[in-house]
C-alpha cells in the first residue's frame, strides 16, 4: 500500500472509532435526559393518582370536558390540574375551533 492509501485507511479507521464513541455518548446523553425528564415528571405529578390519570389521558383527542367525564371529576378541578401540567411543560393544548385538545409533550 502506498503511503497515501495507508494514511487514508488509518484516517478512515480513526473516523469509524470516533463515530462509534460519539454514538455511545449520544446514547448516554439520551438516557440521562430521559431520566431527568422522568424525575421532573415525578416531581410535578408526585404520588397523585388523579394528576397521573389526567396526564395519561392527554392523548391529543380529549378536551377538559372529556377528561373530566372519564375520571368523574369536575371540569374546574381537571382544568386546574391541566393548567399545572401545562405550566410545568408536561402537556400542551392544541386549539381547534372553539375546543382545546390536550396532549402530553413527552
Amino acid at each position: 500500500m502506498s503511503d497515501e492509501k495507508t494514511m487514508l485507511w488509518e484516517m478512515n479507521k480513526n473516523l469509524e472509532e470516533i463515530s462509534a464513541k460519539l454514538d455511545k455518548l449520544i446514547s448516554l446523553f439520551e438516557l440521562s435526559i430521559k431520566h431527568e425528564l422522568e424525575e421532573f415528571k415525578a416531581k410535578i405529578i408526585g404520588k397523585s393518582k388523579l394528576k397521573n390519570n389526567v396526564y395519561l389521558l392527554c392523548d391529543g383527542t380529549k378536551t377538559v370536558r372529556d377528561i373530566a367525564r372519564h375520571i368523574d371529576k369536575s371540569i374546574q378541578h381537571v382544568s386546574m390540574i391541566l393548567s399545572d401540567l401545562e405550566k410545568a411543560g408536561l402537556v400542551k393544548a392544541n386549539v381547534s375551533g372553539r375546543k382545546k385538545y390536550f396532549i402530553r409533550i413527552f
